[in-house]
């Protein structure tokens, strides 16, 4: 109960106590290396060697919990996410109002690759 009180006082009274953001100071990067981590990439492998979508939408929806929201995806599941490659989630607040809030998501792949075994 002592820890309660303690987290209320911190809370601020009105909008107005709080500081002024903007959309930069949400930001936020994640990198999942499955280029450069095969341990990792083994959890996100099917039996056909090809990445679990479901696995990135948990990622996706971990990312907008940050952001207290739930992803809406589209047209994701009609490009290839290679297993071979790490990927790079980013998101950042894009609108507040006083009982909802917007979040702008991003899945790119690029950077380390490697070469599969054939």
């Amino acid at each position: 109960m002592e820890e309660r009180v303690l987290l209320s006082s911190m809370v601020a009274k009105s909008q107005s106590d709080l500081p002024a953001k903007t959309m930069k100071d949400s930001y936020l990067e994640v990198h999942l290396p499955l280029g450069s981590d095969p341990q990792l990439r083994e959890k996100y492998l099917t039996y056909y060697n090809t990445v679990r979508f479901g696995r990135i939408l948990e990622d996706l929806d971990s990312l907008a919990d940050i952001f207290m929201l739930f992803p809406y995806c589209t047209d994701m599941r009609h490009h290839i996410i290679y297993p071979d490659c790490d990927i790079k989630f980013t998101g950042h607040v894009s609108w507040v109002g006083k009982t909802s809030i917007e979040a702008k998501m991003h899945m790119s792949q690029g950077g380390v690759c490697k070469p599969t075994e054939t």
